[in-house]
C-alpha cells in the first residue's frame, strides 16, 4: 500500500490552551450549558462562510480519465487558459475515489500504487487554477483514495491536519472495502471528511449498515489541543471532547462529510425501471432507495442529511456509454451526505448536487456537490467569560435549592486524654438554608468508617428543617481495642471528619487531643522491652526498645506485686475481694506511667470520698518516713525481673533456650521477691525496720475517671467457698492496688495468653494440669516470663491466706484470656477457664 504522507501542512493558528475551569459531566447540565452558549454565541464567535467542492467517483480500476473529462467533473475549471478570480473558486476541494486499484497484487500484497497517477491527472486538468490550491493531505487504502486541498489564501486558517484509514472487507479487515478519512480544523471549526466503499450486491444491506457502524468506531484521530466544539472552552469535558485525552472519532467534529460508493441499491425491481428513468421520472424510484430506508428506520447514517437528488441513478452503466447495463438494477450508489453536531445545526447548506453524465470511462458516473459551510473564529477570552457567566447562572439556580448549614465550630478539642477516660464535647449544627437538610458523617477513601475507632458521634446522621438546630456530641474513649498504636505514638489522637450534606457541600471537622501514654493499653511486647517510664517515651524510644532484643517483666507489674507483697501479704490483708477507690486508682496509674514508686504514705492513709470506702485496719504503731538515696538492689537494666532462683536461668540466655512452660511453672514454689528494680526512694520505717519503698512526688490533681468495667474488676461479693478470706481485714488502698493489677492485664491490647490459644485453654480446663501446661507450650518467651512471675505472686498470696485458688481463677480468667472475635463465651467456657487458671496455680 502506498499511503501518502501529509504534505505542505500549514502552520495554522494558535488554538486555545487548557482553561482553568470546572469540568461538567452531568449530561443534563451539559445540554443546558450548550443551549445557553448557543443563544449567546454571537458574543464570542465571529462567523464566516466558506465553500467546499466534494466529489466522489468509482473509477472501476481504469486509468485516469482525460483532462477534459476530469475538468467537466470538477466544473469550476475554466474552459480556456484565461485567468479565474481566486475568490470564485471553492476554498476547500475534497475528492474521493473507489476501485482506484483493483489488481490482485494490490489486495494480496497491499501495495496499491495508483494514487500518484491520479493525483497528477487531477492537478494536471486544473490548468492555471492548480496554483490556486495547496494539497493538505491524501490517503489511500488499496482502491479507496481521498485528497483534500485548500485555496492558497485560506491555507493559513487550517491546522491540525490528520489522515487515517480502516479496512472492513474480507474477514472484516481487508481493505477492499472500508474507508479513508481526513480531519482538519478550519479557523476554529473542526471538519472531518470520510470516503468509503461498502459491501456490494442488493441483498447485502444489513452488512452495509454494519460496516458503517464499524467504521464510525474504528476511524480514529489523535487527540489534540483543538476543541471539538467551538461553543465549548477547552478541557471542560462536555461531550467528551478530544481534549480529555482519548482518541477523536469522526463525530468529534462540528461537521462530518461522508462521500463514496455506499453501494445502497433499490429495494425491489419494478421491471420497468429503465423506462421510468428514460422518461425522467426517476424521482419516483427514490422511495425504494435502501439508504433512505435505512436512515428512516435508524439503522445507519442516523442524523445525516443529503441534498435533494435530481439526477438519474449513477450505477450501472455499460462501459464507454451512458446506457444502463440490463443485467443490473440501476441504483444511486454514489452519494454525498453530511452530519452536524448539536449546536451547529443548519451550518451546512447544499449549493448544488448532481452527477456528470458525459464522463463514460467507468460503470459509475462521478458525483459532485458544492457545499456552503458556516465556520467560526473564536474569541477565546470572550468565550471563557460567557461560559463562566453561564456556569454562575446555573450555580445560582442550583444554590436556591441547595441545603446549607452553619457550625458553631470546626475544631473539637479534647485536651489531655487518659486511657479509659471518657471525654465528651459538643458542637451545634444549624440548618441555615431554605430547604430541609439531610446530614451524615461519611467515610473517606483512606478509612472505611466515618470516624476512628476511639471516637463516637451522636447523632451521626439526621434531618433538620429550615431554622432547626442539633447538638452533635463527640465522645472519645481509648480502651484496649484502640490504644496500641496511640501508646507507641504510631498514630495521633487526631483526625479530620467529613460532614456531608445530601445535595449540598461537605464540611470538614477537625478533632484532636493529646493522649497520655499509659502502661494501661500499651502492648505487652512493648512493655517487656521498656526500661524507662512510658509517659516520657517517644516513638523513636519505643522502636529502639523493640530493637534491643532484651526483655523483662514490665516494671509496672513488679511495682504492683511488690507493693501488695509488702502491704497485703505481710500484714494479713485479703486480696481480690473488694473494689478500690477510683480517685486513688488514678493516682496509682499516674505513678506507674511516670515511673514513680507507690508511696504507702499516700496509699495506705488515703482518704477518698467514694461511698464504698471501707475502714482500714489501723497499723498499731505510727508510720515514720525517712529519706534515703541509692540502693543495693540489682539494676533493672541489667536483669530480667523473675523470681530470684529463676533469674540464673533467664538472664544472659538466648530466648530460644528458655525453659519450657511446664518446667518454668513447676518451679513456682521458689521465692519470687528477691529481685526488683532499684530507685532513688523513700524508706518507710516502723520500729526501726524498713517496711516500704516509695517517693514523694508533686502530681497534678487528676480528675479523670476510669471506665466502669476497669473500676469494678473485683466484685464486692465474696465467693461462697472463700467467706473466711473475704471477711479477713482489708485496706482500701491495698484493694485499689490489687484492682489496678487486674485492670492492667485486662487492658492489654493482646491478652497475656494470646487469643489463638483461647480454645486450647478452654479445652484444657476440663482435662488436667498436664493439659493446661501443654496448651501453653507455644507461649512466646516474653509472655511466659510475665506469666511465671504473676503466678508466683498469686500462689504466694493463696498459700499465705490472702485469697483462694478459685477466687484468683475467677478474677484473673477474664483478665488473662480473651475469646477470639465473634465467639461469645458460654457458662461452660467460663467454668473451664477458671479450672485452667486453678490448674496453673
Amino acid at each position: 500500500m502506498n499511503s501518502s504522507v501529509i504534505v505542505d501542512q500549514p502552520p495554522g493558528v494558535l488554538l486555545p490552551t487548557a482553561l482553568d475551569a470546572t469540568r461538567v459531566s452531568n449530561p443534563t447540565k451539559e445540554a443546558w450549558i450548550l443551549h445557553a452558549l448557543k443563544k449567546r454565541r454571537t458574543e464570542f464567535l465571529d462567523s464566516h462562510t466558506t465553500t467546499a467542492f466534494v466529489g466522489t467517483w468509482n473509477v472501476n480500476g481504469r486509468a485516469p480519465a482525460s483532462p477534459t473529462a476530469l475538468a467537466s467533473w470538477l466544473g469550476f475549471i475554466p474552459k480556456d487558459s484565461g485567468q479565474t478570480a481566486l475568490t470564485s473558486l471553492p476554498e476547500l476541494l475534497v475528492l474521493g475515489f473507489q476501485e482506484l486499484d483493483v489488481r490482485a497484487e494490490a489486495f494480496v500484497y497491499n501495495n496499491a500504487v495508483k494514487d500518484v497517477e491520479w493525483t497528477d491527472a487531477i492537478e494536471g486538468c486544473m490548468g492555471s487554477t492548480q496554483h490556486a490550491y495547496r494539497k493538505l493531505a491524501s490517503k489511500q487504502l488499496i482502491g479507496m483514495f481521498i485528497m483534500v486541498y485548500a485555496r492558497i489564501d485560506v491555507v493559513e486558517l487550517v491546522s491540525d491536519v490528520q489522515a487515517t484509514s480502516v479496512g472492513c472487507g474480507i474477514m472484516g479487515m481487508v481493505g477492499n472495502k472500508g474507508a479513508v478519512a481526513v480531519r482538519i480544523v478550519y479557523m476554529d471549526t473542526p471538519l472531518c471528511f470520510v470516503c468509503s466503499h461498502l459491501a456490494h450486491d442488493a441483498a447485502q444491506v444489513d452488512r452495509r449498515n454494519s460496516q458503517f457502524h464499524d467504521l464510525c468506531k474504528r476511524l480514529l484521530f489523535t487527540a489534540s489541543n483543538a476543541a471539538a466544539d467551538p461553543l465549548v472552552p477547552l478541557n471542560l469535558g462536555i461531550h467528551g471532547a478530544g481534549s480529555l485525552g482519548r482518541p477523536l472519532t469522526v463525530f468529534d467534529h462540528s461537521y462530518l462529510l461522508w462521500l463514496g460508493d455506499l453501494n445502497y441499491r433499490l429495494a425491489i425491481d419494478t421491471g420497468d425501471m429503465a423506462d421510468i428513468i428514460a422518461r425522467g421520472e426517476h424521482q419516483s424510484l427514490l422511495g425504494l432507495d435502501q439508504l433512505r430506508i435505512a436512515m428512516m428506520n435508524k439503522q445507519a447514517f442516523v442524523g445525516f442529511e443529503e441534498a435533494e437528488i435530481g439526477f438519474a441513478p449513477t450505477y450501472k452503466y455499460v462501459l464507454g456509454t451512458s446506457i444502463y447495463d440490463e443485467g443490473r438494477r440501476p441504483a444511486w450508489c454514489d452519494r454525498v451526505l453530511w452530519w452536524t453536531r448539536p449546536g451547529c445545526e443548519g451550518g451546512v447548506r447544499s449549493l448544488s448536487y448532481d452527477s456528470v453524465d458525459s464522463v463514460i470511462t467507468s460503470d459509475h458516473k462521478p458525483v459532485r456537490s458544492r457545499i456552503e459551510l458556516d465556520v467560526w473564529k473564536v474569541n477565546q477570552d470572550c468565550r471563557q467569560a460567557v461560559y463562566l457567566e453561564v456556569l454562575r447562572e446555573l450555580d445560582r439556580y442550583e444554590n436556591e435549592c441547595i441545603p446549607t448549614a452553619t457550625l458553631d465550630a470546626t475544631i473539637v478539642e479534647f485536651g489531655d486524654v487518659a486511657f479509659g477516660q471518657l471525654i465528651r464535647r459538643s458542637m451545634k449544627l444549624a440548618n441555615s438554608g431554605q430547604v430541609p437538610l439531610e446530614y451524615s458523617f461519611v467515610a473517606t477513601p483512606s478509612r472505611p468508617h466515618y470516624a476512628p475507632a476511639w471516637l463516637r458521634i451522636s447523632p451521626d446522621s439526621g434531618m433538620l428543617l429550615p431554622g432547626e438546630t442539633v447538638d452533635l456530641l463527640f465522645s472519645v474513649l481509648v480502651d484496649e481495642r484502640t490504644s496500641a498504636s496511640l501508646s507507641t505514638h504510631a498514630e495521633d489522637l487526631s483526625d479530620i471528619l467529613v460532614l456531608h450534606l445530601n445535595r449540598g457541600r461537605d464540611y470538614f471537622v477537625q478533632v484532636q487531643g493529646n493522649y497520655l501514654t499509659s502502661v494501661y493499653g500499651t502492648s505487652l511486647d512493648s512493655l517487656v522491652h521498656c526500661k524507662s517510664p512510658v509517659r516520657g517515651m517517644s516513638r523513636d524510644d519505643f522502636e529502639q526498645c523493640l530493637d534491643s532484643g532484651q526483655f523483662s517483666v514490665p516494671v509496672c507489674v513488679w511495682t504492683l506485686t511488690d507493693f501488695l507483697s509488702r502491704y497485703a501479704l505481710d500484714r494479713g490483708y485479703s486480696l481480690f475481694y473488694w473494689p478500690g477507690d477510683r480517685s486513688l486508682a488514678c493516682h496509682v496509674r499516674e505513678c506507674l506511667d511516670r515511673g514513680l514508686p507507690l508511696d504507702p504514705a499516700d496509699i495506705l492513709q488515703w482518704q477518698g470520698n467514694s461511698e464504698d470506702h471501707v475502714a482500714r485496719t489501723v497499723v498499731e504503731e505510727p508510720i515514720q518516713l525517712e529519706m534515703r538515696q541509692g540502693s543495693s538492689r540489682v539494676s533493672m537494666t541489667d536483669q530480667t525481673l523473675v523470681p530470684s532462683t529463676l533469674h540464673s536461668m533467664f538472664s544472659n540466655m538466648d530466648m530460644a533456650n528458655a525453659p519450657s512452660t511446664a518446667e518454668a511453672l513447676e518451679r513456682l514454689s521458689l521465692d519470687p521477691w528477691a529481685v526488683h528494680p532499684s530507685y532513688s526512694h523513700t524508706r518507710v520505717v516502723q520500729n526501726g525496720q524498713d517496711i516500704a519503698t516509695g517517693s514523694d512526688s508533686d502530681l497534678e490533681s487528676d480528675q479523670q475517671e476510669l471506665t466502669a468495667d476497669q473500676n469494678n474488676m473485683l466484685t464486692t461479693e465474696a465467693l461462697p467457698e472463700a467467706i473466711a478470706s473475704a471477711n479477713a481485714p482489708h485496706d482500701t488502698g491495698v484493694d485499689t492496688v490489687a484492682n489496678c493489677l487486674v485492670a492492667f492485664f485486662a487492658s492489654l491490647p493482646e491478652p497475656l495468653v494470646p487469643v489463638e490459644l483461647y480454645s486450647a485453654c478452654v479445652e484444657a480446663g476440663g482435662v488436667s494440669r498436664a493439659a493446661a501446661l501443654e496448651a501453653l507450650e507455644v507461649l512466646p518467651p516474653g509472655n511466659l516470663n510475665v506469666l511465671v512471675y504473676l503466678l508466683a505472686f498469686l500462689r504466694e498470696a493463696v498459700e499465705r491466706g490472702a485469697t483462694t485458688t478459685m477466687r484468683v481463677a475467677h478474677v484473673f480468667a477474664d483478665a488473662l484470656l480473651r475469646p477470639p472475635v465473634g465467639r461469645v463465651p458460654s457458662e461452660s467456657d467460663s467454668r473451664m477457664l477458671c479450672s485452667f487458671i486453678a490448674f496453673l496455680l
